[in-house]
């Protein structure tokens, strides 16, 4: 691996007075009847271009009519003037979140030779069909409209860039419908060599979050001879500032489980919780919250012999009391297992097992981005939603366009 390649890029972005009505949340981060009723009744957002099919159901994914209806609303807002064209830039991007301090990055592009070398690293497998279907949808826009989320640990160059106070006015300024404020300033030419030269000092970076767009857009550039005007648009986060949250198990029938017994029976510590208002589940260690009692238990030692995957929480209880007590064998099909997201309460989710609406929920701590990086360096895949990276960008706040 040779030092990272990173420089500025052409971008869309929505003009003043279509800032709040472009952008939007994409497909799995709001439910789909949402976002379907958002594309009939509001003509700017962006959903129109990546989710044609929302707006008339007799349109297939990937089909030349898809990719035909979703250029044909793209070029709607262009040719409105509803977007404009900024060349030859890095952002300073934040994004606000109530209880959590400001989540920031820079927005720019990466090589995409790296991306495909290996220094671009990945912890997730990419879907071939995902990723091919992608990259048509690309060509027909000649533009991506979210950038993908990478992270390593930033130098202090780059470190005061991120964290200054910023008194002007953001270029965009957008309020989503969870109420996270997003925001983006173009960097300074002086800030830009400097982060050029900072980056030139790694010979790697991390996916936090959008392993098919990376496959996906280094394909296209290597495969039309755009490689070498264009990058990867990415928005890269020092590794400490990202905001990581679990994915808990949410389990169906199995019945009444005697978890107390198979704990006591096995020696695997345990407690009796009374109350989830206070619990914390920590490192090595987990939760089931079942319909009469919710018991906090310990996941062991971890044996030397063990793999970056292996020794993840998630990986420890899957593999040891879902396999040997659940008979819950592969969790990426067995129907019984869901999958919630880690910021729901845990009140919510034993309100879920009291009502009848599943047996029990496992919830776990949030991996570590160390856990995600040991996983990578050693060309492993993470489990199924076993992590939730934030900050999640919207779609259409910022296009890369690839003239």
């Amino acid at each position: 691996m040779s030092q990272l390649k990173v420089c500025t890029f052409s971008a869309l972005i929505p003009v003043k007075d279509k800032q709040q009505s472009i952008p939007t949340y994409g497909s799995g981060k709001r439910p789909q009847a949402e976002l379907e009723s958002l594309a009939k009744t509001d003509e700017d957002s962006y959903i129109r271009v990546v989710k044609p099919q929302y707006l008339d159901a007799q349109i297939e994914q990937g089909t030349d009519a898809f990719y035909q209806a979703s250029q044909s609303h793209l070029n709607r807002l262009i040719a409105t003037h509803s977007l404009e064209r900024v060349e030859n830039v890095m952002f300073l991007y934040e994004q606000v979140q109530p209880g959590v301090k400001p989540l920031r990055g820079l927005i720019l592009a990466v090589d995409a030779h790296q991306c495909m070398d290996g220094s671009v690293k990945k912890h997730e497998n990419v879907l071939e069909s995902k990723a091919s279907r992608l990259v048509k949808h690309i060509a027909a826009l000649n533009s991506i409209s979210e950038p993908v989320l990478l992270a390593q640990k930033m130098p202090t160059s780059v470190l005061e860039i991120l964290h200054q106070s910023k008194n002007e006015e953001p270029l965009i300024t957008t309020v989503d419908v969870l109420g996270f404020e997003h925001k983006i300033w173009p960097l300074s030419v002086q800030e830009v060599g400097l982060v050029i030269a900072a980056f030139n000092e790694f010979d790697s970076l991390y996916i936090a979050d959008g392993h098919h767009r990376v496959a996906a857009v280094s394909e296209y550039l290597l495969n039309s001879g755009k490689s070498k005007q264009h990058g990867l648009m990415s928005l890269v986060m020092d590794q400490d500032d990202l905001l990581i949250k679990s994915f808990h198990r949410i389990i169906k029938g199995v019945g009444n489980v005697d978890f107390a017994a198979y704990f006591t029976e096995n020696q695997i510590p345990f407690e009796t919780i009374a109350s989830l208002n206070d619990c914390k589940v920590g490192a090595n260690e987990a939760l089931v919250i079942a319909k009469e009692h919710s018991f906090l238990f310990q996941l062991g030692k971890i044996a030397s012999t063990m793999n970056a995957v292996e020794k993840l929480e998630v990986s420890r209880v899957e593999s040891g009391i879902f396999k040997q007590l659940l008979n819950i064998q592969n969790t990426s099909t067995d129907e019984r297992i869901s999958f919630v997201r880690g910021d729901i309460p845990c009140q919510e989710m034993q309100d879920m097992v009291k009502n009848g609406a599943c047996d029990c929920v496992f919830v776990l701590a949030a991996n570590s981005f160390h856990q995600v990086e040991d996983v990578a360096d050693q060309n492993l895949t993470m489990p199924p939603k076993s992590t939730w990276v934030e900050p999640k960008l919207l779609t259409g706040f910022v296009s890369q366009i690839f003239d």
